[in-house]
């Protein structure tokens, strides 16, 4: 299941949503993690917008005035909600998907900018964390860096960082490095940059997703960078044959191929004719390479024993 986050600023703009659904399309979303809808009243968020015509379940955090808002929705034929857990700073949906996985919590924040409410959102995660047994994600904007160098143009709280770190090791969370950014968040004047989206998964995460790709995506109408983390594998389908000269020493090649070519009854048009010719002698030529391949696969493991009982030294 691949996963976005992104702090839209502002859920009424309809662009806004066709934005998202784009890159729903494009990346094959599962889950999408939105904070600062600004929608007080949830009956007023088109979620529509946000999805295309496929199967979808929703939940949400209506904001305070014109503060925050959370909307996460998700693939209902991949991921089942079993319950929810709401907080002003972040939704936590608890679920379970197919294929193996099993049980899975996905929690979108959107943390405050005060230092020690921030700290009490920390304490808060850790609890909910002991209350449901699986793999966790939280992704979102914590407002807040682990280091200076997440951070330019602008003020660095050490006492704020240190709280952080703690609940990230205490938790025994993990990130993927990010590609395509540095900085997340830019300032309207485009002067202070700083990393405080970001997405950390626990470690039966990582060993289930170790190749996921995060990326940090191009602006649109936010001062934040939605955040992409790509965890299902890109099939790009059989791997294509290949035929190596090396073969034409081999004793059998020659009548193989001459068997497949003849075998093939004529007909028009030409060109029909000699791709099928060449799918059949494809076809009788992959058991023969088989074959092959074992021979040479047993003749390297010889060498391998000759040269351990020489007892080679550098």
């Amino acid at each position: 299941m691949n996963f976005l986050s992104a702090n839209i600023r502002g859920a009424g703009d309809p662009s806004k949503g066709e934005h998202v659904r784009n890159l729903k399309r494009s990346n094959k979303l599962g889950f999408i993690a939105i904070q600062e809808t600004q929608m007080s009243d949830s009956s007023n968020i088109q979620v529509n917008n946000f999805w295309d015509n496929t199967q979808f379940d929703f939940d949400c955090i209506e904001a305070s005035g014109r503060s925050g808002g959370l909307l996460s929705i998700w693939d209902s034929g991949i991921f089942t909600k079993k319950a929810s857990v709401k907080n002003r700073y972040f939704l936590a949906i608890l679920g379970e998907m197919g294929n193996g996985v099993g049980n899975i919590a996905v929690v979108n924040v959107y943390a405050p900018q005060d230092q020690n409410m921030k700290k009490q959102l920390w304490e808060d995660l850790l609890i909910l964390m002991g209350s449901f047994s699986g793999s966790w994600i939280f992704l979102g904007d914590f407002n807040c860096v682990r280091d200076p160098l997440e951070r330019k143009n602008s003020r660095f709280n050490k006492h704020e960082a240190e709280d952080f770190n703690s609940f990230i090791n205490a938790a025994g969370l993990a990130e993927y490095s990010m590609m395509g950014c540095t900085f997340t968040y830019v300032t309207d004047d485009g002067l202070k940059l700083s990393k405080i989206d970001r997405v950390l998964v626990c470690h039966s995460f990582l060993a289930m997703w170790p190749a996921a790709k995060l990326w940090g995506l191009t602006r649109h109408k936010s001062d934040h960078r939605p955040l992409l983390l790509l965890c299902s594998d890109v099939n790009f389908g059989k791997p294509p044959f290949r035929f190596f000269n090396s073969w034409l020493k081999e004793e059998g090649l020659h009548e193989i191929v001459k068997k497949a070519y003849d075998g093939v009854a004529w007909f028009n048009p030409p060109d029909k004719l000699l791709a099928v010719k060449l799918k059949a002698i494809k076809a009788a030529l992959k058991p023969w390479c088989d074959k092959i391949k074992e021979k040479n696969s047993g003749m390297l493991k010889d060498l391998q024993k000759k040269g351990g009982d020489v007892g080679f030294k550098s």
